[in-house]
């Protein structure tokens, strides 16, 4: 073949490719009219299936923990960018296997919503505010089909020809919020089979969100799927087959007052000293413990995110101002208690951590310059000669395989996450003791530690007689 002839091939596939980029509008709009699309304002979905806890998986390559949703209902008015999804869930494991609020005793019933900038729950007839939950839910909006191809014209979105699976598909990609890089593929049908996306996560940097749709059916004039699939983080994290469709639904989502009111998200940590060098980090949701030695300070539990941690960190040299964070124990690898670590590895902080975790954190930490993981198996000790801090594994626990617990045999205090967290001073126990505080007291009494107090890292400062009393041993 002459040079003269490729060249002239060369440039036609260019120049045919170009023109198929350029058609992204004609494409977007042929999906927009197969799929009613063009005049819808609203829609309303409904069906069932599962619901998935992101992030707290048993161990690091478990799937993620799942619940049965009896009942799913989302509405979207995407003139406003608004959304209301509502859920009734029960327990999907027994045993109950890793965290998400394990284990559901009866029934919950969720309700989310986001209108514009602003996100809630409703809990009972109570609006809070979720605001730290805003840009996810409104992202989701256009992660929908017909929410994708209104995104997609809206922000002058490219087209480029693909086959998957022996067919020829469409590739539309375009960018949200100026944040959000967001690909769709189109069928021959002129519908969407997949969405992805990826978000700022502050354990692994990135978060990917795949959705896939299928078995469409027309609703009163609407193509829409009966089987919607997303994924987070390679599992599944929402399963649902939906059985009606309701096009330009009411969709009305006021802004509650407090909601539109509330104060942005702050960090707050409150200081309080436990004992002479052990200092209880609250303030949060989540706290940490920090406990100083001759020459170093151990800080226990580093979650949420890298402005937690910095704020923890601060509070630390205020109380400890000559030495330095040497090391941070990280209880288990679930996100909301993984979450600061990062901020702690890279500024040279060993991470402490049960051995289930390592090979997780070397992956998922792996862009830093120097990572530094200290793993255990069933017992860790550190000490100056003066001070002793023991670190266990909560043997046979199965919110997480390789949760750890911290002991101060001289203060007698035990320091743990997730396997108990008191009941607000005064409340009764509960009905069914939790397994997990069952789990641990097993654990205190098989290593025979003299715990006379409990530092959780969620929720208050209790006495040992509070977890008696919640696993109905009170005597």
């Amino acid at each position: 073949m002459s040079r003269k002839i490729l060249i002239a091939i060369v440039n036609s596939a260019l120049l045919s490719l170009l023109a198929f980029t350029q058609s992204a509008p004609t494409v977007l709009e042929k999906a927009a009219q197969a799929m009613g699309a063009t005049d819808l304002k609203s829609i309303q979905y409904s069906g069932s299936g599962y619901n998935f806890a992101v992030g707290q998986s048993v161990n690091p390559t478990a799937p993620w923990p799942r619940f049965n949703v009896k009942s799913y209902t989302r509405t979207i008015n995407f003139d406003t960018a608004s959304s209301r999804e509502e859920l009734l869930r029960t327990q999907g494991e027994n045993p109950p296997r890793g965290g998400g609020g394990q284990p559901l005793i009866g029934e919950q019933r969720q309700i989310l919503l986001v209108s514009g900038n602003y996100a809630w729950n409703l809990v009972g007839n109570n609006a809070v505010p979720a605001q730290a939950a805003a840009e996810e839910r409104q992202l989701q909006i256009w992660l929908t089909p017909q929410g994708f191809i209104k995104a997609a014209l809206k922000h002058k979105a490219s087209a480029t020809p693909r086959t998957a699976g022996g067919k020829r598909v469409t590739v539309v990609s375009f960018t949200v919020h100026n944040k959000f890089q967001v690909s769709g593929i189109i069928n021959a049908e002129n519908l969407v089979e997949r969405v992805e996306t990826a978000i700022e996560h502050p354990l692994l940097g990135s978060l990917p969100i795949v959705t896939t749709y299928s078995d469409y059916k027309d609703f009163s004039g609407i193509k829409f799927p009966t089987r919607i699939v997303q994924r987070q983080g390679g599992h599944p994290a929402l399963e649902i087959t939906i059985a009606q469709v309701q096009p330009n639904a009411t969709a009305d989502f006021a802004v509650p007052d407090n909601v539109r009111q509330a104060p942005a998200p702050t960090v707050r940590v409150e200081t309080q000293k436990l004992a002479e060098g052990v200092w209880y980090l609250t303030g949060g949701s989540h706290h940490s413990v920090a406990v100083e030695f001759k020459d170093y300070v151990v800080v226990i539990e580093g979650p949420l995110n890298e402005a937690r941690s910095l704020a923890v960190m601060d509070e630390v040299k205020k109380a400890v101002p000559n030495k330095p964070i040497r090391y941070l124990v990280n209880t288990h690898h679930h996100f909301d208690h993984a979450g600061g670590i990062r901020a702690y590895a890279a500024r040279g902080v060993t991470i402490i951590t049960h051995q289930i975790n390592r090979p997780y954190y070397q992956k998922v930490l792996r862009g830093l310059k120097l990572v530094k993981i200290l793993s255990l198996t069933d017992k860790y000790v550190l000490t100056d000669g003066m001070r002793l801090l023991e670190l266990y594994h909560v043997k046979g626990n199965t919110h997480n395989d390789g949760i750890i617990m911290a002991y101060l045999p001289k203060e007698k205090l035990l320091i743990e996450a997730d396997v108990f967290t008191p009941p607000a001073a005064g409340a009764p126990p509960p009905s069914t003791p939790n397994p997990f505080s069952v789990n641990l007291h097993e654990n205190i009494e098989r290593l025979k530690l003299a715990v006379e107090q409990i530092a959780p890292l969620h929720g208050r400062l209790v006495p040992m007689a509070e977890l008696l009393k919640a696993i109905g041993k009170a005597g």
